[in-house]
C-alpha cells in the first residue's frame, strides 16, 4: 500500500463528492489543482462578504452596549460567526493536509463492508461514510432554506438586514439596501460551506479510519479460524484446509493493513488537533457566555428559550465530535483483542510471532485530541457538560443572592 501524493485524484472526486462540494461551495478549493480563474474570483468575494459581514457584526455588539439583553443577543451571533471564522481559517491553511488526508484514503476499500453488521443489524462504520455525506448535504440545504425563509421575511415586513449589522453609512435606502442584503447572504453561503462541509469532513475521515479497523478485525478472525492447530492438521477432510503459506501470506496482509491503518491515524490527529482546540476552546466559552446570558435574560420566556436551544446544539456539536473519537480509540483497542482471541495456542511459531507483532502494535493506546490536551473522548463530553451546567447554576445562585438583598 503506497500512500498517493499527487495533488488531483477522480477517486476522491468520486468518493467524496458531496463533501467536497460543499467545501468549495464555502471557498476551501479541496482536491482542485490547478484552480479555475472562476473559482479564485469566487473564493475572494465570498470571503470579501464574509469577513466584512464579521467585522459589522462586531461594531454593532459595540455600538449598543446600554441595553444587557440585547447586548446578549448580538454577542451570541458574534461567537457563530468567531466560530465559523476560526473553522475557516483552519481549512485554509491547513488545506494541503486535508488533500493528503482524503489522498490516503484511496489506500483503503471499504465498498466491500456490509453496510449493516450481519449479526446485531447495525450500521457499520462503512455504511455510515456515505450516511454522514447525505447527512451533511440535507443539514445545508436545510439551513439555506431556513435562513433565506425567515430573512425573506423579516426584509418584506420590517425592512431588516439578513443579519443585524452596523455600517458607517445609510443602508435603509435603494441600491444599496439590496446590495449589502446580497453580501450578506454571500456570507451565509460561506458559512453553511464551511460548518457543514467541516462537520461532514471530520466524520468521514474518521468512519474511514474505524471501516478500516472493523475490517482488519474481519480479517483475523477468518486467518485464526483457518490456523489449524496439531490435533486439527489430522482430519477428514486435510485438502480443503488452507496451506501454512496462505495463512502466512494473510497474517502479513494483516500486519501491512494495521500499519497502515496506523499512519493514517496518526497523520489524522496531526492535521486536525489544532483546529478541534481552537474548536472547543470557542464552543466551551460560547457555552459559558449563552449560560450568562440565560441568567440576564431570566424571566423572559422568548429570550431563554432560544438561549436554550443555542446550548442544545453546540452541545450536540460536541458530543458528535467525542462520540466518534471515542469510537476510534475502542475500535483501535478491538483489534487488539481480535488478534489475542485468534486460533493462536498450539499454531506454528511463525504465526505466533504475526499476532504478537499485532497485539504489541495495537497494544499503544490511541486517541484523538483537541490541541494535543483535550481527549476527543465521552468523558470530555461529560465534563463540558458538567462545568457549563455548574456555571449556569452559580450565576443563578448569585442572581437570586442579590435579588433577595436588594
Amino acid at each position: 500500500m503506497d500512500v498517493p501524493t499527487s495533488h488531483k485524484s477522480h477517486t476522491t472526486e468520486r468518493r467524496f463528492g458531496s463533501l467536497l462540494f460543499l467545501l468549495r461551495m464555502g471557498g476551501v478549493a479541496v482536491n482542485m489543482k490547478p484552480q479555475s480563474t472562476t473559482h479564485v474570483l469566487y473564493k475572494a468575494y465570498l470571503e470579501l462578504c464574509y469577513y466584512a459581514t464579521f467585522l459589522s457584526v462586531f461594531m454593532d455588539c459595540l455600538q449598543k452596549t446600554d441595553d444587557l439583553k440585547e447586548s446578549m443577543k448580538k454577542v451570541r451571533l458574534l461567537f457563530a460567526f468567531g466560530y465559523v471564522s476560526w473553522i475557516h481559517l483552519s481549512l485554509s491553511f491547513n488545506k494541503v493536509e486535508i488533500e493528503y488526508l482524503l489522498k490516503f484514503t484511496e489506500n483503503f476499500t471499504w465498498e466491500d463492508i456490509p453496510a449493516r453488521d450481519p449479526e446485531s443489524g447495525r450500521v457499520t462504520m462503512a455504511g455510515r461514510v456515505q450516511l454522514v455525506q447525505t447527512g451533511a448535504k440535507y443539514v445545508a440545504i436545510c439551513m439555506v432554506v431556513f435562513h433565506g425563509i425567515q430573512s425573506f421575511v423579516h426584509m418584506w415586513q420590517n425592512h431588516d438586514m439578513v443579519f443585524t449589522t452596523w455600517y458607517p453609512f445609510d443602508v435603509s435606502n435603494s441600491p444599496v439596501y439590496e446590495l449589502i442584503n446580497i453580501a450578506q447572504f454571500s456570507a451565509f453561503v460561506l458559512v453553511t460551506g464551511v460548518f457543514a462541509g467541516f462537520q461532514g469532513l471530520y466524520a468521514i475521515l474518521v468512519c474511514v479510519a474505524c471501516s478500516q479497523l472493523e475490517k482488519l478485525r474481519a480479517n483475523l478472525s477468518s486467518s485464526g479460524a483457518e490456523i489449524a492447530t496439531p490435533d486439527q492438521d489430522s482430519g477428514d477432510n486435510p485438502e480443503s484446509d488452507p496451506g501454512p503459506d496462505k495463512i502466512q501470506e494473510q497474517l502479513n496482509d494483516c500486519i501491512r493493513h494495521h500499519q497502515i491503518t496506523q499512519l493514517y491515524m496518526q497523520e489524522l490527529e496531526k492535521s486536525l488537533s489544532s483546529a478541534l482546540g481552537g474548536l472547543f476552546f470557542c464552543l466551551l466559552a460560547a457555552m459559558c457566555f449563552v449560560s450568562f446570558s440565560v441568567v440576564t435574560s431570566w424571566g423572559d420566556h422568548n429570550d431563554v428559550s432560544q438561549a436554550l436551544v443555542m446550548y442544545v446544539c453546540m452541545m450536540s456539536n460536541v458530543f458528535v465530535f467525542c462520540w466518534l473519537g471515542s469510537e476510534l480509540s475502542d475500535q483501535a483497542q478491538r483489534v487488539r483483542d481480535a488478534a489475542w482471541n485468534s486460533n493462536w495456542v498450539g499454531s506454528p511459531v511463525r504465526f505466533q510471532r504475526c499476532l504478537v507483532f499485532i497485539i504489541a502494535s495495537a497494544n499503544k493506546e490511541f486517541k484523538l485530541t483537541a490541541g494535543k490536551y483535550v481527549p476527543m473522548a465521552n468523558k470530555t463530553t461529560l465534563n463540558m457538560m458538567n462545568q457549563t451546567i455548574s456555571f449556569f447554576m452559580f450565576l443563578l445562585h448569585m442572581k437570586r443572592k442579590t435579588e433577595e438583598t436588594i
